[in-house]
C-alpha cells in the first residue's frame, strides 16, 4: 500500500497574525527573504516589516508584474534568495505563485501572508503561471504547500473591494467544479473528504457575501467578512489540497484560461470575476437549473458578471479563440462527458437569453 500524506492548510487568521510569523518560523531558521508585490507591500509593508524584527531579512524583492518563469527564474538567481532559509511571500496571487514556485526549485519552506482575498493561492500546491503579456503558460505543481499562512483581515479590508467580490466569484466555482469533475467517480477518501468541504466554498459566500461585500467596501472587519475569507481561502485551499489532480477544475476555469488569450481581459477584468462567468456557462451546459439560478442571482446581488457584455465582449463576438482554447484545456481533462467548441459557444448563446 503507498503511503498517504495529506497536507491541510495551517494558517492564523487574527489582527495580530503578522506578530505570530517569527515563532513559527523559528524552526526553520532565522533568514528570510522576503517576496512581496509593489501595491501590498505599499499598504501593509510598514506593519509587515515591525512584525519581522526578530528576523534577519537577507533581501526584499518586489516579484513583478506576471507570475511568469522569467521572474521565477530571475529571483531564484539573487544569492540573498538562495541564502535565505525560508522564503516569506506578501501580496495577492500572482505574487504568492511566484514566490512558491521559486521556494519550490530552491527547496525552500515558504510562508504565505496574502493580502487580499481572491484566491486560494496561499494554501495550495500550485501555481497558476503565466507569459509575460498576460496569457495562460501552465499549471505548476509544487512538491510542498506553503507551511503556513498568516491573514490579518484588517489587511484584508483596507485592500480595494473588487478583489474580495471576485474571490467569491472563484471560490463558488470549486464546489460547482469539483462536483461536476467526480461525477462518474468512486473517490478515495481524501476525494470524499474534498467534495464534501467543497460546500463550505459555496453555500456561506450565498448566505454571507452580499453582507460580507459591503462591510470590506467600508472597511469593515466582521464575523461575515471573516467567514468569507476563511472560504475564499481556507476552504477553496483545502479543497485543492485534497481532491485528485484533475478534479480541482473544470469548465469554469477552462473558459478563464480560454479568456486569456485576449490579452487585454487579464487587465480590465479580475480572475474571479471571469470564473464567475464561467460558472454559469458550466452549469447552464450541464443543465444545472436550480444551481444555475442560485448563482445567476447572487451574482446580480453583487455585481458579477451573467453575461458577455459584463465583461466588455460582444455577444456577436464568435469567440473562437477563446472557446477553442479553453476546449482544449487541461482543466478538462477529467469531466464526466466530452465538451466540445460546439457546446459551449451554445452555453454561452443561452446564457444570454437566460433570466432566472
Amino acid at each position: 500500500m503507498n503511503m498517504k500524506q495529506n497536507e491541510l492548510p495551517r494558517y492564523t487568521i487574527s489582527e495580530h497574525a503578522f506578530s505570530e510569523i517569527p515563532g513559527i518560523i523559528s524552526s526553520f531558521g532565522s533568514r528570510a527573504a522576503l517576496i512581496t508585490g509593489e501595491k501590498a507591500f505599499a499598504a501593509c509593508g510598514e506593519k509587515l516589516l515591525e512584525a519581522l524584527k526578530g528576523l534577519e531579512i537577507t533581501t526584499h524583492q518586489i516579484y513583478g508584474r506576471e507570475a511568469s518563469a522569467e521572474n521565477i527564474d530571475r529571483l531564484k538567481n539573487i544569492e540573498e534568495i538562495q541564502n535565505a532559509d525560508v522564503i516569506i511571500a506578501a501580496g495577492g496571487g500572482k505574487c504568492l505563485d511566484t514566490a512558491k514556485v521559486t521556494g519550490d526549485q530552491l527547496g525552500k519552506p515558504v510562508f504565505t501572508v496574502p493580502t487580499i482575498a481572491s484566491t486560494c493561492a496561499a494554501v495550495t500546491k500550485i501555481a497558476i503561471l503565466h507569459y509575460e503579456n498576460g496569457a495562460f503558460r501552465e499549471i505548476y505543481r509544487l512538491k510542498r504547500a506553503p507551511v503556513h499562512c498568516f491573514i490579518d483581515p484588517s489587511v484584508i479590508t483596507g485592500a480595494p473591494a473588487e478583489y474580495f467580490w471576485a474571490g467569491m466569484g472563484d471560490t463558488m466555482a470549486k464546489h460547482v467544479e469539483c462536483l461536476f469533475s467526480y461525477r462518474n467517480d468512486d473517490p478515495d477518501f481524501e476525494g470524499e473528504y474534498g467534495k464534501t468541504v467543497s460546500v463550505l466554498c459555496y453555500e456561506p459566500v450565498i448566505r454571507y457575501g452580499k453582507e460580507a461585500y459591503e462591510d470590506v467596501r467600508d472597511h469593515r472587519v466582521s464575523s461575515s467578512v471573516i467567514r468569507i475569507i476563511e472560504s475564499i481561502i481556507i476552504a477553496t485551499g483545502t479543497v485543492s489540497l485534497s481532491v485528485a489532480p484533475d478534479c480541482n477544475s473544470a469548465l469554469a476555469h477552462a473558459l478563464y484560461y480560454g479568456m486569456t488569450v485576449r490579452e487585454w481581459m487579464e487587465y480590465q477584468h479580475l480572475h474571479g470575476e471571469i470564473v464567475s462567468y464561467g460558472t454559469l456557462v458550466q452549469l447552464m451546459l450541464d443543465h444545472q437549473t436550480e444551481e444555475l439560478k442560485r448563482v445567476y442571482e447572487f451574482n446580480l446581488s453583487v455585481g458579477l458578471p451573467v453575461c458577455l457584455k459584463d465583461l466588455d465582449l460582444e455577444r456577436e463576438d464568435p469567440l473562437e479563440d477563446v472557446i477553442h482554447a479553453a476546449a482544449i484545456n487541461q482543466e478538462l481533462d477529467h469531466i464526466p462527458y466530452p465538451i466540445t467548441e460546439e457546446m459551449i459557444r451554445q452555453a454561452i448563446e443561452d446564457l444570454e437569453d437566460y433570466r432566472p
